[in-house]
């Protein structure tokens, strides 16, 4: 049964629960008596940028590894032909993402990506996925990790920062040490 139930968490957006995970959980009923999860985490539905939803159908689905790892326009048109879309929207498709990413996509790394993804959780049902600002996250991101390295070149030789019981240190955790970890107990 660990083959086709590894873990007890669904994740999945709301616009496919009837359509897949109730589906999900008659079959696996049907067949085992048993619920292939018990916890489904549903989280905001995607969009371009343009707040339309992601779909094959339309062309404009956009792998998350192409954000991560950056692709050329070339690259992306040729994922479009490569579809089941008819010529007529295969040029509509083509048109949009030459006028949305006119040099590509490029490479964001998958901490941006989780960061703007993260950023986007408080619109609320929908997340309008607009590429510029992962870009921007991803300069964020090197900017935090510039300042950590600056910052750790500059302690001085011996330096042991407080609050270090989790690291298996005997120091004491400090009050903001204790309250970051009650929070990600919740």
């Amino acid at each position: 049964m660990e083959a086709f139930f590894p873990t007890s968490l669904l994740e999945t957006g709301h616009d496919i629960l009837f359509f897949w995970v109730a589906r999900m959980v008659m079959m696996s009923l049907e067949l085992t008596d048993k619920l292939p999860f018990h916890t489904v985490y549903l989280h905001a539905m995607v969009r371009d940028a343009h707040g339309r939803k992601m779909s094959k159908s339309l062309g404009n689905v956009i792998d998350p590894l192409e954000v991560i790892e950056g692709i050329s326009l070339a690259e992306l048109q040729k994922k479009v032909t490569e579809g089941n879309l008819p010529e007529k929207e295969v040029k509509k498709a083509q048109e949009a993402q030459k006028k949305d990413f006119p040099n590509g996509i490029p490479e964001c790394g998958a901490d941006a990506l989780r960061f703007g993804l993260l950023a986007y959780t408080k619109q609320g049902r929908n997340i309008n996925l607009d590429i510029n600002r992962v870009v921007n996250y991803r300069y964020f991101c090197n900017k935090l990790w510039n300042a950590t390295k600056f910052a750790l070149m500059n302690f001085p030789e011996g330096f042991k920062a407080k609050g270090m019981a989790a690291l298996g240190t005997d120091l004491k955790l400090q009050w903001m040490d204790e309250w970051i970890l009650h929070r990600l107990s919740l």
